[in-house]
């Protein structure tokens, strides 16, 4: 006989209502009259001088054991019985103490503490994301960026306001495009290398450039394990911890920020290039030597320059001598780039507008803001946008017990492309004297387009300035963010939190190519087909093209979180625990349509399967591109964290934190798919100790760490990878297929960055000197790289925990007080940071010309053991041939122009090195003073210890028809020139391995060492205003270098393919 089950009964409304009543009912007698017939004290502790709340200060019934710590808010519950003293304490600020009776004390109290002598600015506090706590009681490598600090640089971008002011943050120039930002130096080889940015404690996924600066009221950025280690796996690359705008308790404070900034057009001139006049006469040698046959007879009717076609045209009997001469003369005075900079090019125009409120009484705070910012970009026609809406709100009920919390972020950004760059001949013209549009070469050789110009077909000729903001793209994005909060004070110093965070992101690409451009007429007419009877038919409809793409974004991301704080005597602990998930998706969809009418919003079909013989070359076919694509991701993960804190007599402090996070993504074993990150870290407050009395140090302290944190590859995992592809791109058999990207490897686990760090923390003579420096050293280990395998396994690599990595550094902060009166101030803030990194484990080893040629990051990463990721190599360069004039380098130690041997026989023991290709050393040096009203700011930032490549003339190109740097107009000519240039000669003919050779000898190395004038700002606070707090500020950025190793060379060090432009900006900020 089967038992029968037993079911409990459900919970409908009527039981639920009963047990939230009892619930209820406990609870209130658990708050109301504590055990032992205790009572408790609830009240909030705040700076004196800026009203501000202070966190974790310390509440003790004096003479007892019993104590507790203020919240991240400032509020603190106490219990005791009869008359009892409190005393109240917080680093930094004087200790006071009040006498109450518990028995008839109040329902909550307001404690003010006045700052202490050495700290009359109040305390400074940094966020991790899952708590905050001044920066005094902590273990670890934190920087942080108050508002003023924030605001200091005009921008649209957030992330740029952090370069020059973050010590051990740099912004890469070297292979920036995957990895622009770095925090003490760069932690993977090819896993993620992004830092995480954390925005209101949760991570955020969107883009940066989405977030209004205006909303910001603090950056902290966690640099070491002790700061970092409670993200785990996340945190591999530093992380960047943002916090926007709270309310607070007082009338309503109204922000408002509105600026202009104007920035230098782009400079077309800034790369040399050579000469028109030049390039004239290398196509002239060329098509003597009948170099260009073969594109002539070309059935692809393959585009030659307007210098060719006027070869090509006098050769045919086309036109005489004099008209040739005229033709080439014309070519050769003109140059395109003028043209750009005439009718393209423009000043880049940035408006910012920020209007912000909060305010809010005891129970209930709210911020609100709004941000419009309108960029009119430096090309004709093109402009970006952005709307910001921000609304926070929390709420404290039952005696302060519970808090709620519930925000909303909502911005729309919208990209317009009106118009792209055309790429031209170096001597075309767009238009003649009067701007009339001239017609370009593009696609086609003009010869074959006169050739079908009476043939039915549309207008095939190409008129750039007609097409000036004719085109019609429009990216926008949708960001929304919806954060919510509940936190309960269960007993005195414990609280648990629920929070949650949703977000959506909707990307939709829309681009519109209207009938008139010269890309629709180009597909119509590709496709235009002819029958026997000479009827023409259009598979590619003459209408509209639109492109045309979405992708959806959603995420939830969960948390639970215990946090405790309480005081005993000279002792007080912290800790926090709990869990998070998160569940991430992405699915995209694109597709194109063809004959796309805007206003009725409709297009015609178009057969994609028929392979149609192609108009310029009937005997190619070719299918209509559909566009169509479709694509999803999902990414889960939950973690488990914990983090404790001691303080003894504010002297000692030690900090504990663990976490494990778990993927699918690694190990088969359920041991393998999870990671413990965790990291210990210890001060100790010198200046509080006796024998500090009656010396010059106001305050030292003392602090090491040691830890991992971690980074993963999504592009690897345990299990065999294989991306699907559709069977029209299998030509074998026409179905779907699958193609293997990683091989299955069942012990792949995550990567680890093992952090030791050791600060000090001192001030000095009142204030007057502060500052920090700290040494640190990272060890990667089991980081992601690439192994080779046997050919019969059907892969040449294998990508697996293959590789480590070293690197250590210090980073040094200098703060001086050098005047501090009341009309005259002057401080000087000095940052220097340094890094060294290299790869101490890599199996692979590359040839010798791949390290060369992609060593620098100008390609995929090239890792070598004992090196950095990214450095600098070189061929040893001999000089020029003084008969000759050809580059020279060494073979078997002697001068020698057998480049074949050079390059063939190099080892990487033969070549340079010259060092890394990231700087080893950089900083920043900030004035700041102020004379009454006035305020002027002057930032010098600066750069050294490593190299980069230049470009010289590329011969193998110019005698290819293409064009090449400048250098070629100061190339050796004659015996003697090799005194004057290290150009080499124009050789006779193609030349591969001379060229190779010369492009990456040792001569075209510099040394990027460089002080930049980076920015100033000066600021005005007018006085007898009827609106209080206003600001007018002026603000100029990238002013310009002020010293660079490489004298000779005309480019910037840090910006080898487009100048930085200058900018200017005129705003002015009011708060009420």
């Amino acid at each position: 006989m089967v038992p029968k089950k037993t079911h409990l009964p459900l919970l409908n409304a009527k039981n639920m209502k009963k047990l939230l009543l009892c619930i209820w009912l406990l609870i209130s007698i658990h708050e109301s009259h504590g055990q032992d017939g205790q009572y408790r004290l609830h009240g909030r502790i705040k700076d004196a001088v800026t009203g501000s709340a202070l966190p974790g200060a310390t509440v003790q019934v004096k003479g007892t054991q019993t104590g507790t710590a203020s919240d991240a808010e400032g509020f603190f519950t106490i219990s005791g019985t009869g008359l009892s003293t409190l005393t109240f304490s917080f680093v930094g600020y004087r200790k006071q103490e009040l006498e109450v009776d518990f028995d008839s004390a109040p329902e909550q109290v307001e404690i003010l503490l006045m700052p202490g002598e050495r700290d009359l600015e109040g305390v400074e506090v940094v966020s991790t994301g899952y708590r905050q706590l001044p920066l005094e009681r902590a273990t670890g490598s934190f920087v942080a960026l108050d508002e003023e600090l924030v605001n200091r640089k005009v921008s649209t971008n957030l992330i740029d306001r952090l370069e020059d002011v973050t010590p051990g943050l740099v912004f890469n120039r070297s292979a920036a495009e995957g990895d622009p930002i770095s925090i003490r130096g760069r932690s993977t080889l090819f896993a993620e290398t992004h830092p995480l940015v954390v925005i209101d404690n949760f991570p955020y996924d969107g883009p940066l450039e989405n977030i209004n600066p205006n909303d910001v009221e603090s950056i902290t950025v966690l640099r070491d394990a002790a700061a970092a280690s409670i993200w785990g796996a996340q945190a591999g690359n530093g992380v960047i911890v943002i916090t926007t705008k709270q309310g607070r308790k007082g009338t309503p404070r109204i922000s408002l920020n509105a600026n202009v900034t104007v920035a230098q057009q782009p400079d077309p001139f800034y790369r040399p290039r050579i000469a028109s006049a030049d390039m004239v006469d290398i196509e002239q040698r060329l098509f003597g030597e009948g170099y260009y046959g073969r594109y002539e007879l070309s059935s692809n009717q393959t585009p030659l320059s307007p210098a060719v076609e006027a070869l090509i045209a006098h050769r045919d009997g086309k036109i005489s001598d004099g008209e040739l001469e005229e033709k080439l003369g014309t070519l050769s005075l003109h140059d395109s780039r003028s043209d750009l900079e005439r009718h393209y090019y423009r000043p880049e125009i940035r408006q910012q507008y920020s209007l912000g409120i909060r305010g809010g009484s005891e129970g209930y705070r709210y911020a609100f803001s709004a941000g419009y910012d309108r960029n009119r970009a430096n090309i004709r026609g093109n402009s970006e946008s952005r709307l910001t809406l921000m609304a926070k709100n929390s709420w404290r009920l039952f005696d302060d017990r519970l808090e709620i919390m519930a925000g909303i972020s909502h911005i729309r950004t919208m990209d317009i492309t009106g118009t792209e760059l055309p790429s031209v001949y170096p001597y075309e013209a767009l238009g003649d004297n009067n701007g009339v549009p001239l017609p370009v070469i593009r696609g086609y050789s003009s010869r074959f387009i006169s050739s079908v110009r009476d043939d039915g077909l549309l207008d095939w000729r190409y008129y750039p300035l007609q097409e000036i903001g004719l085109l019609d793209g429009r990216d926008r994005f949708m960001d929304l963010r919806l954060n919510s909060r509940a936190s309960y004070r269960i007993l005195p110093g414990l609280k648990a939190s629920l929070l949650h965070q949703y977000w959506q992101g909707d990307q939709t690409d829309y681009f519109r190519y209207p009938r008139k451009t010269f890309h629709v007429r180009d597909l119509v007419n590709q496709f235009t087909q002819v029958d026997g009877d000479g009827t023409r038919s259009f598979p590619v409809p003459k209408g509209d093209i639109l492109d045309w793409g979405i992708t959806e974004n959603r995420s939830h991301h969960f948390r639970g979180q215990l946090d405790y704080a309480r005081t005993f005597g000279e002792h007080e602990f912290s800790a926090l625990a709990g869990f998070e998930a998160k569940d991430l998706s992405s699915n995209g969809r694109s597709a194109r349509y063809y004959g796309y009418d805007d206003a009725l919003g409709i297009s015609q079909p178009v057969d994609y399967g028929t392979r149609y013989r192609t108009y310029y070359n009937p005997g190619r076919l070719s299918n209509i591109l559909s566009g169509e694509a479709i694509s999803g991701k999902t990414d889960r993960f939950v973690s488990y964290y914990l983090n404790l804190g001691y303080h003894f007599r504010d002297r000692f402090g030690l900090s504990l934190s663990a976490r494990k996070d778990a993927s699918n993504l690694f190990g088969v074993d359920a041991n393998q798919k999870g990671v413990p990150l965790w990291s210990v870290g210890t001060s100790w407050t010198v200046s509080e100790e006796g024998f500090m009395d009656g010396t010059a140090m106001d305050y030292l302290k003392v602090r090491l760490s040691y830890g991992y944190n971690g980074n993963i590859d999504r592009s690897v995992t345990a299990y065999t990878t294989a991306r699907y592809r559709g069977g029209n791109l299998n030509r074998i058999t026409g179905l779907p297929m699958a193609q293997i990207i990683n091989p299955p490897n069942p012990d792949l686990s995550w990567e680890r960055i093992g952090i030791l760090n050791l600060g000090l923390d001192f001030e000095l003579w009142e204030g007057r000197l502060s500052g920090t420096v700290e040494a640190y050293r990272k060890e990667g280990t089991d980081l992601i790289g690439d192994s080779p395998v046997g050919a019969s396994s059907g892969f040449l690599d294998f990508r697996g925990n293959f590789a480590d990595t070293r690197t250590h550094g210090m980073d040094l902060e200098l703060r001086s007080q050098n005047l501090t009166g009341d009309t005259f101030r002057w401080s000087t803030n000095l940052m220097v940071s340094t890094v060294s990194e290299k790869v101490t484990r890599y199996g692979y080893q590359s040839n010798v010309s791949t390290y060369l040629r992609y060593g620098d990051g100008g390609g995929p990463a090239t890792p070598m053991e004992g090196r950095p990721l990214y450095a600098i190599y070189s061929y040893p360069w001999a000089g020029l041939d003084p008969d000759m004039g050809a580059p020279l380098g060494y073979v078997n130690g002697e001068k020698s122009d057998d480049y074949a041997s050079i390059t063939g026989n190099a080892t990487m023991e033969t070549v340079n090195y010259h060092g890394s290709a990231r700087p080893t050393l950089f900083g920043a040096l900030r004035n700041d003073i102020a004379y009454g009203n006035l305020s002027l700011s002057v930032n010098i930032s600066f750069r050294s210890g490593y190299h980069y490549r230049r470009n010289s003339v590329d011969y193998n190109e110019l005698l290819r028809g293409n064009v090449t740097h400048a250098d070629y107009g100061i190339r050796w000519k004659r015996p003697g020139d090799e005194v004057m240039t290290h150009i080499p000669s124009l050789p006779d003919g193609l030349d591969t391995d001379r060229d190779n050779f010369y492009r990456y000898a040792g001569i075209l190395v510099e040394k990027g060492d460089h002080i930049r004038l980076q920015d100033i700002r000066l600021g005005y606070r007018p006085q007898g205003l009827p609106l209080k707090n206003t600001e007018i500020y002026v603000y100029a950025n990238n002013l310009g270098i002020i010293w660079k190793a490489a004298k000779d060379d005309p480019l910037d060090p840090d910006y080898r393919s487009a100048k930085p432009l200058g900018s200017i900006s005129l705003g002015i900020r009011v708060d009420l």
